[in-house]
């Protein structure tokens, strides 16, 4: 009994040891895994942010990082190349490069270039031609800047261009392959649009302004017949339409500005409504625009059988009332001489004319072209002679013309 007690002792001693050898392995396992997890993320971590690089350096300074040596010497001699075109000197130190691990971010190939011109040449003066906070360009006095707006302006060609938005020139320090000339400036502002330069142009056009007629309806005009108490007169004005651009380019809608010079003059006329026939008391408008200078009645101690009207050679001569020509010929004293029978035993005549534009048998109505003022005949100068017969005698024409 003791024996068999003794030997599961044993087996269970030997099951415990068997465990605690197994744990020990999975400990040591588990701390290998768990290193070897955090070298590999560690080495992701700095691999994502470094990368190996060189520290590149010109006459001892330090002029940036690069990963690749060749863009370095390729920076180099544009260097090289653009500060003996700028000043006509050479760059002649020579390049160092150190090998180091860098923050990616650091590596700048584009910065070489210009970290190489500052250690050699140092920076200048200058000055600056700003806009929206961005420097356009840098040139070496302020004259050149000066002269490179204007000459923006210029280039529009256009006396009333002027410059519309803000910019700054202003004194600064510069490496000399950033100084420009006044005409590659001019180049920098155009490029980039931050100086804006307005100007517009304006279309004048001439305008008819049309009259107004008013119709008044009198009924002691016979029907038919009108008579105008005030010609109408168009009006004249001008409409200008404006558009503006914006460094040559069209922006905006037109404004259109109209302008009246002289005011149109409206038309009154008289629409005979009566129903009475013949020629009546004040129904006839002037035959002609002229001025009264003879009445009718006696003068210089004879009778005067009609009016006569001063006009200019040519001034048009209307009918003052519907009717027939009996007569269009020459006459004695009269010269070119026209009859209009109107009916109702009434007859006008006008004499004196220079032309007759109607023959005999022809149908006239009011205010039809009948022939021009003249000075055929016996006259002092060239006027028309008017006259109405009734029924065969001489009336005053002025009992029988309105206005």
């Amino acid at each position: 009994m003791q024996k068999r007690t003794d030997y599961n002792t044993s087996v269970t001693a030997v099951i415990r040891n068997g465990f605690n050898t197994v744990k020990n392995i999975n400990r040591k396992l588990l701390s290998t895994v768990l290193c070897a997890i955090m070298l590999i993320s560690t080495f992701g971590i700095i691999t994502k942010y470094y990368t190996i690089g060189y520290d590149v350096y010109y006459e001892d300074v330090n002029v940036g990082v690069i990963s690749d040596k060749a863009e370095a010497i390729d920076a180099y001699e544009e260097a090289a190349t653009d500060v003996a075109r700028k000043s006509r000197a050479r760059i002649s130190g020579d390049l160092r490069f150190v090998m180091t691990i860098a923050p990616i971010e650091d590596i700048t190939d584009s910065d070489i270039y210009r970290g190489i011109v500052e250690a050699a040449q140092g920076k200048e003066d200058c000055f600056c031609i700003e806009a929206d906070g961005q420097v356009i360009a840098r040139v070496k006095t302020r004259e050149e800047a000066e002269c490179a707006i204007k000459n923006y302006i210029a280039l529009f060609n256009r006396a009333d261009a002027l410059i519309y938005s803000c910019y700054t020139i202003s004194g600064d320090k510069a490496i000399l392959t950033d100084i420009v000339s006044a005409d590659e400036a001019v180049e920098l502002i155009r490029e980039s649009g931050l100086i804006t330069v307005v100007y517009k142009d304006v279309t004048t056009t001439d305008l008819e302004i049309p009259y107004e007629t008013t119709r008044i309806e009198d009924e002691t005009i016979p029907e038919g017949t009108t008579v105008y108490v005030q010609k109408g007169k168009t009006g004249h004005g001008i409409r200008k339409d404006v558009v503006f651009y914006e460094n040559g380019i069209r922006k905006h809608d037109v404004d259109t500005i109209e302008q009246t010079i002289t005011k149109p003059c409206d038309e009154i006329v008289r629409i005979g409504t009566g129903k009475m026939k013949g020629l009546v008391e004040k129904t006839l408008p002037w035959p002609t625009e002229g001025r009264f200078t003879s009445p009718y009645g006696r003068r210089w101690g004879r009778n005067h059988n009609g009016i006569d009207l001063a006009a200019d050679p040519g001034t048009p001569i209307y009918a003052p009332a519907k009717g027939t020509v009996i007569f269009s010929d020459t006459r004695s004293g009269y010269g070119n001489y026209i009859i209009i029978d109107h009916g109702d035993g009434f007859t006008s005549t006008y004499a004196h004319m220079t032309s007759r534009f109607v023959e005999e048998g022809c149908e006239v109505k009011q205010g039809d072209l009948i022939g021009t003022v003249g000075s055929t005949g016996r006259v002092t100068g060239p006027h028309l002679h008017f006259e109405i017969l009734y029924n065969g005698d001489f009336v005053d024409p002025m009992d029988y013309i309105v206005g």
